[in-house]
C-alpha cells in the first residue's frame, strides 16, 4: 500500500513538474548556451529544443552527448532531468564537427532556494555573497567571493555589469578564481556619478548554473583606501603618508585618519583603548605613560560615508632607562 501511494505521489509530482516547466523556462544565456530554469526541490523533466544551424537544413546531422549518440536531424529535442545538463555537439555524416549547445540547469529564484556555489559573508546580516571595493575614484573596482567546499571547481561563466546604467566596463577574473576587477572605460574621477553600478556574476559548477547579483552601488559607497604606511617613528611621534593608490590631488580627495592606542598585548580591534582620536594631520605624538603599547592607524575619505581601511599597527617597546 505504501509503495503504491509513493508511486502515485511520484506520478503526480512528475506530471505537475513536467507541465509547469516547459519551453517557457528555457533561456539563452549567451551564444551556444541554454539555461533550463527549474525548481530543484522537486523532480523535473524538461524537453529542450536544439538547433545545429540554419545553414544545415539540408545536411545529415548527427547529435552527440559526450561519446553517445543523442539524436539525428538539424533540429531535435533532448530530455533534461533535474540537474542533468550536458554538452551536445552536432556533426555531419562524416563525423566533422558543425556546432554545439551547452545546456545548463538553474534553480528558479525563491526566498528559500539553496545556494550551492558561494558562501554567504559571515560578518554581515545582509544577504551578501559578493563584496566589492574600490581603492580610489578612477573607476576601477574589485569584487571578492568564497566558494563552498563542495564547489571549489566552479568557474565564472558570465559577468554582466552596467547593463542598466549604460556605463561601459571591462572586467577580468582574478587568477585564483576568487574575485574580479572591473574598469569603467568612460570614467572621469572628477565627474559626479549619476547612476549606480549593477553587477551580476554567473557561476557554473558542472552543469549547474547560479547567478549572484550585487546590490547596485556608487563607487563612492564602496571606496576604501589601501592600508596606511607609517613612514617614521621617533620615540612617541609617528608620521605617515597617503597611500600611493589614493586619488589625486589630495586637496580634492582629503582623508581623515583614526588613531587608536591599545595595550601592547591587545589587537587594534580591542575596545579597551587608551586613546582614540581622529585627525587630518599625517603626524601625531602619543602622550602615554606606558613604555609598551600598540599604535593603530587607519583612514577613510573625509567627505564621504565609506568604510575605514584596514588597521596598520606598530608595537612600541621603549627600554627603561638605568639610573
Amino acid at each position: 500500500m505504501n509503495r503504491l501511494l509513493h508511486h502515485v505521489l511520484y506520478l503526480i509530482l512528475h506530471v505537475a513538474s513536467s507541465s509547469q516547466y516547459g519551453t517557457e523556462t528555457i533561456e539563452t544565456l549567451m551564444p551556444n548556451v541554454k539555461v533550463v530554469k527549474v525548481d530543484l526541490k522537486i523532480f523535473t523533466e524538461t524537453q529542450v529544443p536544439l538547433l545545429c544551424g540554419d545553414s544545415y537544413q539540408d545536411t545529415e546531422v548527427i547529435w552527440m552527448k559526450d561519446s553517445e549518440r543523442a539524436g539525428q536531424g538539424n533540429q531535435i529535442k533532448v530530455k533534461v532531468e533535474e540537474m542533468m545538463g550536458a554538452n551536445y555537439s552536432c556533426h555531419n555524416a562524416a563525423g566533422d564537427y558543425l556546432n554545439h549547445t551547452l545546456v545548463l540547469v538553474q534553480d528558479i529564484p525563491s526566498p528559500n532556494r539553496t545556494r550551492r556555489v558561494l558562501e554567504k559573508s559571515h560578518d554581515t546580516d545582509e544577504d551578501e555573497y559578493i563584496r566589492c571595493l574600490a581603492k580610489n575614484y578612477n573607476g576601477t573596482f574589485h569584487c571578492f567571493w568564497k566558494k563552498t567546499k563542495y564547489r571549489t571547481s566552479a568557474v565564472v561563466a558570465l559577468v554582466q555589469v552596467g547593463q542598466f546604467s549604460g556605463r561601459n566596463f571591462s572586467c577580468s577574473i582574478h587568477s585564483d578564481g576568487a574575485g574580479l576587477t572591473c574598469e569603467d572605460l568612460d570614467s572621469c574621477s572628477f565627474a559626479e556619478e549619476v547612476s549606480r553600478i549593477d553587477l551580476t556574476v554567473y557561476f557554473r559548477s558542472n552543469y549547474l548554473l547560479e547567478d549572484y547579483t550585487v546590490t547596485p552601488f556608487y563607487i563612492r559607497e564602496i571606496v576604501k583606501t589601501d592600508k596606511i604606511h607609517i613612514t617614521k617613528v621617533d620615540g612617541n611621534t609617528f608620521q605617515w603618508e597617503y597611500p600611493d593608490t589614493w586619488s589625486l590631488p589630495r586637496s580634492y580627495y582629503p582623508l581623515t585618519f583614526q588613531v587608536k592606542v591599545v595595550h601592547a598585548r591587545e589587537s587594534c580591534d580591542s575596545e579597551t583603548q587608551v586613546l582614540l582620536k581622529e585627525t587630518k594631520d599625517t603626524k601625531l605624538t602619543v602622550v602615554h605613560s606606558s613604555k609598551k603599547y600598540r599604535f593603530c592607524l587607519r583612514a577613510k575619505d573625509e567627505l564621504v560615508d565609506c568604510p575605514w581601511c584596514q588597521w596598520t599597527d606598530f608595537e612600541v617597546k621603549h627600554k627603561h632607562k638605568k639610573h
